[in-house]
């Protein structure tokens, strides 16, 4: 019995030995496997961070860095050529350059000391993207051409309707809205509308590429493109890239009228196309039904962005100081922008007058302008700004009618008008010579009769009130007055300096490509 009880304690102490051994191991390896895993955890952290300070560029303080929750370190390194894989055979320290590799080492360390090292390996990203450059005049709440503009319009909101005889000399954006074209409309350039297109009247002419309703944010917009033969065009044949017609849903080309209608491009729409008799199209034209259209490019959202309203007023910085204006004449004015001497702008000021209206003439004559102006005029009166006088000279004379508040509406700058919606007066007599930029900003919108041509800017959220008399046009024109406002352009794509859009070099890291891990 006695060696019995011995032998059964003996088996019992070797049993409870080797559980004993198991636990201790158990509990080593479960703190190891937790140290690695910290350390791990923290090397991703580290990669993480690196990626975050390339995200945008690489600058030299990009190129390395630490943390210490969790605790981290890590160093970027760059090659060209093929796609490396061993970061310690890598040399390159600097910001990597076109077609070039980034290697990131993170070294994470653990509660206990224990590290683990990562390397991460992404290809270096050159592209050109378009950016802002600058702003476009506003127009706002529907807009009605009548006369000839030269520039681009953008409708931000509401609809565009060219009156009879309308002639814009440039690309016209709808971003909201529909395009009317009714009798004699000419665009020379491009037609982009979120909405549908009707050009049911006569004798229209589009020399660019017509596009409705094609992919925007948030999806398709249903649009339809409405032409009546009746001597309309779409394109020209110099151009083989122009007369395009695309449309989110349908394309029809209709055979009212009497005389046939041209269109010298492809046709492309998600839904039906229908093309009458009495349009001739060229032959190598292809038309593609059932198709949905390619997105805008830029978008009309990006577009929005480049005509967001400018907020000014006797705080924008004029970098002058200003002239207390009341007392002066007309002849005063004009004898201090063409007296010889500073060629420094000027400010005249009648935002503290006493007068019911702010009346800013230029009066009869002939006057050679050696000075930029700027005429401030308060948000609480209507201001009667009229020009009688030829000015030579390439000058810009800023015409402001302050803005009543710089509050957002639903989000967004707008212009607010201070004297209980009254518009604003501008009228130019008949047979000058204007060479000087004029720039109308009024956010109570405008009325006038312009009996001359002048080029600048008609900034204003509603300028259907200002009639072009005769031959009379308004051709847009760059213009600036930092820190004030840097870029007033004229053109949403293209070249040339009143181009509102840039197209710059974007350098960014690509997606994780290889990692290795010890």
């Amino acid at each position: 019995m006695l060696v019995t009880v011995v032998v059964v304690m003996l088996v019992g102490f070797v049993v409870a030995t080797i559980i004993a051994a198991t636990v201790l191991f158990s509990i080593r390896a479960n703190a190891d496997n937790k140290s690695n895993t910290q350390a791990f955890i923290a090397a991703e952290s580290g990669r993480d961070a690196a990626v975050a300070a390339l995200k945008d560029g690489c600058v030299a303080t990009d190129l390395s860095g630490s943390g210490s929750t969790p605790q981290f370190t890590y160093a970027v390194r760059t090659s060209t050529g093929t796609q490396p894989t061993d970061y310690d055979s890598i040399t390159g320290t600097a910001c990597p350059t076109e077609n070039s590799w980034v290697v990131i080492r993170s070294i994470g360390t653990g509660l206990d000391g224990s590290t683990a090292t990562i390397d991460s390996v992404y290809p270096w990203i050159v592209s050109w993207e378009q950016q802002a450059g600058g702003v476009l005049a506003y127009y706002a709440n529907g807009v009605s051409l009548r006369g000839t503009y030269a520039g681009d319009i953008v409708v931000r909101s509401g609809d565009y309707t060219c009156a009879a005889d309308g002639t814009l000399n440039g690309d016209l954006y709808v971003t909201r809205g529909t395009a009317t074209f009714s009798r004699d409309c000419t665009v020379l350039g491009d037609v982009w509308t979120y909405g549908d297109v009707d050009g049911s009247s006569q004798r229209i002419t589009i020399t660019g590429n017509v596009k409705a309703g094609g992919a925007v944010t948030g999806g398709t917009h249903p649009a339809d493109v409405t032409f009546t033969a009746n001597g309309t065009t779409i394109g020209t044949s110099a151009d083989p890239d122009s007369g395009k017609i695309e449309a989110s849903r349908n394309i029809s080309l209709t055979n009212t009228g009497s005389t046939d209608g041209h269109v010298w491009g492809d046709m492309t729409a998600g839904g039906t196309i229908s093309v009458g008799s009495k349009w001739v199209v060229d032959p190598t034209a292809v038309r593609s039904p059932s198709t949905a259209p390619p997105a805008f490019d830029p978008t009309l959202e990006f577009i929005r962005t480049v005509t967001a309203w400018m907020d000014l007023d006797r705080a924008s910085g004029w970098s002058a100081s200003p002239v207390v204006a009341c007392s002066l004449t007309s002849a005063d004015i004009m004898s201090r922008l063409t007296a010889a001497g500073s060629a420094d702008p000027v400010v005249f000021d009648y935002t503290g007058c006493s007068s019911v209206h702010t009346n800013v003439t230029l009066p009869t004559g002939s006057y050679d302008l050696l000075r930029d102006a700027a005429f401030l005029m308060p948000p609480a009166k209507v201001s009667n700004i009229t020009v009688k006088g030829s000015l030579a000279g390439d000058r810009q004379l800023v015409f402001l009618h302050e803005d009543n508040s710089r509050d957002l509406v639903a989000g967004d700058t707008a212009p607010t008008c201070g004297n209980g919606n009254q518009r604003d007066n501008f009228d130019v007599d008949a047979g000058l010579t204007l060479n000087a930029r004029l720039m109308i900003y009024s956010p109570c919108g405008l009325n006038g009769n312009v009996k001359t041509s002048f080029k600048g800017q008609l900034y204003s959220n509603d300028t259907s009130g200002v009639t072009f008399i005769g031959a009379a046009s308004y051709t847009c024109a760059l213009m600036q007055w930092p820190p004030a406002f840097e870029k007033l352009g004229c053109k949403v794509r293209g070249e040339g300096d009143d181009v509102v859009t840039e197209t710059v070099k974007v350098y960014r890291l690509g997606d994780l490509v290889y990692q290795s891990e010890q």
